[in-house]
């Protein structure tokens, strides 16, 4: 999703760092290009669009979620200690720049399009509470939103709301303010050789307080173990552990790493299809899509061929997850407003289509909105206009929602 769902990001940063023993890739010739990871997160995007789209047997889709978290920890963390040897603020002002150009833009046109949606085919009746939860949205904070209300995916009788998916974002956007500070400080008060030790720990630390906390509350408090940052921060922090791990242990054992790869991927698709809206979630059993996800991560960087990391290279599903983050933002309007509106239950076919148009609709975002913006050379040489773009994003959406309320 980043993620909930970012860009590979793996080639930004390419200067060699401490934190790492050598460039993390499928080969030392990709650079730290992996079309696998690529894969997986099509795998993440199509199992969360099964889930909403009422797909026979993968109730469960929603660990796509946790698949896209640990994903994004591991490309995130490896971004981060690629970092250039400048200054914390300097480092700070690129991740949070690229962070900006690669979020907020499609973001933004996606919860302006649910507003317009939502009163053009629901009516005003979905009022002061659509508008209230894109503010919150925008914001990335629509999970602290969710969690205050009580709401959510799983209510029986109860539609969710139009943007009930952008929570995901939003424990992702949180980590990202926090995990960067965290990165840098080991960086500044550890000498080389300790660095990676240091962060190791403070991440296995994250881990284990983190998942401790999730079995604890899932019980007790179901909605705000599930959309809270604080339990579900030991996913990402898992992703990040795995880019610590020395390669050179993952390349000695290709042949291995195939077969355990090809377990954990079964175990990913087993949970999707056997986990429910009613399953006690995500406490324990996030571990299993997690715990998956981490070795396929760490396996595909030396699987021999003919193993997992070779059938997510598969260039359709590198499409699919090229366009990942687009698709998770517009699959859920061209679903949930179609459900809403209509009387009788959805057809098949007309679930067919929607998904058709959510993807259409990501392939334009993904080429003609985000890669204009991540790339443009304009906006690297004026990091005051990515500012600007931000301000202007979050104006623009807020503009929106008052000019509706005024309706």
């Amino acid at each position: 999703m980043d993620a909930a769902v970012a860009s590979l990001e793996f080639g930004e940063m390419t200067e060699p760092s401490p934190f790492v023993e050598r460039e993390v890739a499928l080969h030392p010739s990709d650079s730290h290009f992996r079309p696998d990871i690529q894969g997986l997160r099509a795998l993440a995007v199509l199992l969360v669009v099964f889930a909403h789209a009422s797909v026979p047997h993968f109730d469960g889709g929603y660990i796509g979620v946790d698949v896209f978290f640990v994903i994004s920890g591991y490309v995130i963390t490896g971004v981060l200690v690629r970092q250039s040897k400048t200054t914390v603020r300097t480092n700070l002002k690129s991740f949070y720049s690229r962070r900006i150009r690669r979020i907020i833009p499609a973001a933004t046109v996606v919860l302006i399009a649910t507003v317009v949606a939502g009163y053009w085919w629901l009516g005003p009746h979905v009022g002061v509470p659509l508008l209230t939860d894109v503010r919150w949205a925008s914001l990335f904070a629509g999970n602290w939103h969710l969690i205050q209300t009580g709401s959510g995916y799983f209510i029986p009788g109860v539609p969710p709301s139009l943007v009930t998916h952008y929570w995901s974002l939003a424990v992702e956007e949180q980590f990202y303010i926090v995990f960067p500070l965290i990165v840098f400080s080991v960086g500044a008060f550890f000498t080389s050789r300790r660095r990676p030790l240091a962060l190791g720990v403070v991440l296995l630390l994250a881990i284990v307080a983190s998942s401790w906390w999730s079995m604890h509350l899932t019980p007790i408090n179901a909605t705000e173990a599930y959309y809270s940052p604080f339990t579900r921060f030991w996913e990402l922090a898992l992703g990040g552990l795995v880019v610590l791990l020395p390669r050179t242990w993952a390349m000695r054992t290709p042949r291995f790493n195939a077969v355990v790869g090809t377990v954990a991927l079964l175990v990913i698709v087993v949970a999707a299809l056997r986990l429910s809206d009613s399953s006690v979630y995500p406490g324990a059993l996030a571990w299993w899509p997690c715990g998956a996800t981490a070795l396929l991560l760490w396996t595909g960087q030396a699987s021999s061929m003919g193993g997992p990391a070779t059938w997510l290279s598969w260039r359709p599903l590198q499409y699919v997850g090229n366009v990942s983050y687009s698709f998770y933002l517009w699959h859920y309007l061209w679903l949930m407003v179609p459900q809403q509106y209509a009387t009788t239950p959805m057809a098949p076919l007309s679930r067919v289509i929607q998904v058709l148009g959510a993807f259409v609709c990501s392939v334009i975002s993904f080429h003609f909105l985000e890669n204009p913006i991540r790339r443009s050379h304009w906006l690297d040489e004026r990091p005051y206009a990515v500012a600007l773009l931000l301000v202007g994003c979050l104006a623009l959406t807020w503009g929106v929602t008052l000019l509706y309320a005024s309706f």
